[in-house]
């Protein structure tokens, strides 16, 4: 715990550090280390340093003590402040939040305070780090250009990834393709809800809304449908994308997205919380150039060049030759990951009876060339990402 094994920091002037210092009840918290110090005076790296959490004194008629606190978060990120503060306003209060400050605590000290919200910060901390860490590794599935095949790779690629999944919590597709979206045709799954009902939620949105809207396919896919009616792209909020996507993230072993084939603030966000975006192109000069233009507006907003990975769909493999890949990568200034073979006939009589490719012929060279890609991703980028 926080109270226990790290060194707890109170910076205050003479006048409150002296009570403290006094105060019946000490003892109770471990680490802690008090520091006299101004209410405007600056305070040292070394002395923050080896701190797991800070109280500082404010003077919010100070202009001086007020920049303080924004200079330590600047320099410490991730160090938890907590502002004391003698008689703060609600106005006050807001003002630090935005400062970056985690909590306040009234002037003189009160032992018990100071240990509550240590137990109270400590609490928040170890929840953070347990959310973060159970966060699934996830696949954006986008498009070069429409037609492509990207949607029948993402389903594929998702239900092969379900069973992939040692944690038993399997895997969930959502399809924010909110205009023109076909997972749930493609898998045969009827929508109990869809992507709208979670967008629209707001408070609401918790583990058992999502858990209502989700179909079934199966082997341990589950499916988010895109909506009924169609939904324009400017009515998403990207926040609220953002919750409903980490919470798929804590509730399932994998995340596949599928995009749509337009690109949003909104879907430029989830794209780049991804894992990998996995961007679906065709042996076509049309297709290989909105292939180029898309690697360079992910890069333009900051996505790892390791995280784009092409995928190359129907490939026709000939006699006495296969297509070489090197010339995609060539043309695109990027690494290809692999090829989906051609096999449009069999692809298209599992979408038409909305079944999974793999249960009508599971040794397929489509299925084969799937699971070769998936078997890459949860062994390179998407291990990094867990």
């Amino acid at each position: 715990m926080l109270v226990a094994d790290n060194r707890i920091l109170i910076i205050a002037a003479a006048e409150h550090i002296g009570p403290l210092a006094q105060a019946d009840g000490l003892g109770k918290v471990r680490g802690l280390h008090l520091e006299t110090l101004d209410r405007d005076a600056p305070v040292s790296d070394m002395l923050l340093k080896s701190a797991a959490l800070v109280f500082i004194e404010v003077d919010p008629a100070n202009a001086a003590s007020m920049h303080r606190v924004s200079d330590i978060r600047a320099r410490m990120p991730g160090l938890p402040l907590v502002a004391a503060i003698n008689g703060a306003s609600v106005s006050l209060v807001r003002t630090l939040v935005k400062e970056g400050i985690s909590d306040v605590v009234s002037l003189p000290f009160d032992i018990h305070e100071i240990l509550q919200v240590a137990l109270d910060t400590a609490a928040r901390q170890e929840a953070a780090t347990g959310q973060s860490s159970r966060l699934a590794p996830m696949v954006s599935v986008a498009r070069s250009i429409g037609g492509c095949g990207a949607t029948s790779i993402a389903t594929q690629l998702a239900a092969y990834l379900a069973t992939q999944d040692a944690s038993g919590r399997g895997a969930v597709i959502a399809d924010l393709d909110l205009q023109y979206g076909s997972v749930a045709d493609f898998l045969g799954v009827t929508a109990r809800g869809t992507l709208a009902d979670l967008l629209h939620a707001e408070g609401r949105l918790d583990e058992e809304l999502i858990a209502s809207v989700l179909g079934r396919a199966n082997g341990g896919l589950s499916v988010i449908s895109a909506p009924e009616t169609i939904m324009p792209l400017e009515s998403v909020d990207s926040d609220q994308l953002l919750k409903v996507i980490r919470m798929l993230r804590q509730d399932f072993g994998y995340v596949v997205l599928d995009f749509p084939p337009d690109w949003t603030n909104w879907a430029l966000s989830a794209a780049l919380a991804s894992d990998v975006i996995l961007l679906v192109v065709e042996l076509s000069v049309a297709s290989l150039r909105q292939a180029k233009r898309r690697i360079e507006l992910f890069r333009s907003i900051g996505v790892e060049s390791d995280a784009i990975q092409i995928v190359v769909n129907r490939v026709e493999k000939r006699l006495f030759r296969t297509i070489d890949l090197n010339d995609v990568s060539e043309t695109l200034g990027h690494r290809t990951l692999g090829s989906v073979a051609l096999d449009a006939p069999l692809v298209s009589t599992a979408q038409n009876q909305g079944a999974l490719v793999s249960d009508i012929r599971a040794k397929s060279r489509f299925c084969k060339d799937i699971e070769k890609i998936g078997d890459m991703l949860r062994t390179g980028r998407l291990a990094k990402g867990n």
